[in-house]
């Protein structure tokens, strides 16, 4: 009976001992995703193991972040196929907010997947069930996006929030121009849609104010329209519609009063501010286009006093060749977004050649060194913490 207690006392330590080992074993232990915490840690292995990074983009208080870790996120394909095929970085945006707007992530949570060399394959917004999930990440492991779309992307990320909205358009229009559906086209014509949104306000504006019997401020709404948010469509029709408002003739002479005292008072505020190239071409146009009001007549007497004055006109000149290192500054660009190193690199060379000692010479030797060396990435590497 003794033997039989203890063989029986035997079977179950060693029954508890296996279960204890199954419990504690990695194979019973839960799955679950392997997030990365440091970004370019993150950005770094994904080099060393050639794989894609999916960085999840989420903030402590979102319900539906929240639910994506709770349910999406424990089903095994998904770990299976992230842990195997991505490099799974998580990101608190209310910890990490200038890596969240730079990569323009607009909700919670947001999914960005990227190639090993930065470059954004897919955005992924919103709560996602594992079916739709699964295809999305099957899907964004064969898509590429082109180096050139990356880069006029953010590009023209970076001209929309410095409100420059007609650079911004012309990059994204040429992103979507031939009507493909890769996850940076969509994202392009999301933003070009805002920008459109707010283009067609002031359009509105101007709409009401001629039917308010306000031509003048219609105008005036419009001019901005026309500068501000040019290359939009909304600007091609407030352009047509100021076209019909100038034509009447008691609005065209208010208006070109209008505008030959602006420039007149613009003229003056350049010069007492050493701006003469400035104030030289406001002054020429008075004299040439309102040589009949008195704002024109002043114009006429402005060039006169600007061109005869030595020093001043020194200082046109070097104005004037800033201006033209801007322009091929500007042309330089555009020929590396098009990946057009060449005609770029010429561009850039004549900037440092027009005038070796400022600033704009050293940004385009900086710029001919890194095409010369490391291409420009799609985005940020090393990026700076808070």
């Amino acid at each position: 009976m003794l033997a039989t207690t203890s063989r029986l006392n035997t079977h179950r330590g060693f029954a508890a001992a296996l279960l204890l080992a199954l419990l504690t074993s990695p194979l019973a232990a839960a799955e679950k995703i392997e997030w990365r915490a440091d970004y370019d840690i993150a950005r770094k292995e994904a080099t060393e193991k050639n794989k894609p990074l999916l960085i999840d983009f989420g903030t402590e208080d979102c319900l539906h972040c929240r639910r994506m870790h709770q349910t999406t996120f424990r089903d095994p394909a998904i770990i299976r196929i992230i842990n195997e095929s991505f490099i799974p970085l998580k990101v608190d945006a209310n910890r990490e907010p200038r890596l969240a707007q730079a990569l323009r992530i607009q909700a919670y949570p947001t999914m960005i997947l990227a190639g090993n060399d930065g470059k954004i394959v897919k955005w992924i917004e919103g709560y996602m069930e594992v079916s739709r999930l699964t295809g999305e990440l099957q899907v964004a492991s064969s898509i590429q996006t082109p180096d050139w779309m990356a880069r006029e992307f953010l590009e023209a990320v970076k001209c929309e929030k410095a409100n420059d909205y007609p650079g911004a358009i012309s990059r994204l229009k040429k992103i979507v121009e031939d009507k493909k559906e890769l996850a940076v086209q969509n994202k392009a014509r999301e933003v070009l849609q805002g920008i459109e949104d707010q283009a067609a306000g002031c359009l509105a504006r101007a709409k009401q104010k001629e039917k308010d019997a306000q031509p003048l401020e219609a105008i005036d709404v419009l001019t901005d329209l026309i500068v501000r948010y040019a290359g939009s469509q909304a600007a091609t029709d407030g352009g047509k519609l100021l076209t019909v408002l100038a034509d009447k003739p008691d609005a065209r002479t208010q208006q070109r009063t209008n505008r030959s005292n602006n420039l007149l008072k613009h003229a003056n505020e350049d010069l007492s501010a050493g701006r003469y190239l400035q104030a030289l071409e406001n002054s020429q146009t008075l004299a040439a286009h309102y040589r009949d009001l008195p704002a024109g007549k002043e114009g006429e007497r402005l060039v006169k006093e600007i061109k005869n004055n030595p020093e001043r006109m020194k200082v046109v000149a070097e104005e004037m060749t800033d201006r033209l290192a801007e322009v091929w500054s500007s042309l330089a660009q555009t020929h590396l977004a098009k990946g057009e190193n060449e005609l770029a690199m010429s561009y850039f060379d004549k900037v440092v050649k027009l005038n070796p000692s400022s600033a704009a010479a050293a940004s385009a030797q900086a710029h001919l060194t890194q095409i010369k060396g490391k291409g420009v990435p799609t985005v940020p590497t090393n990026f700076p913490r808070n």
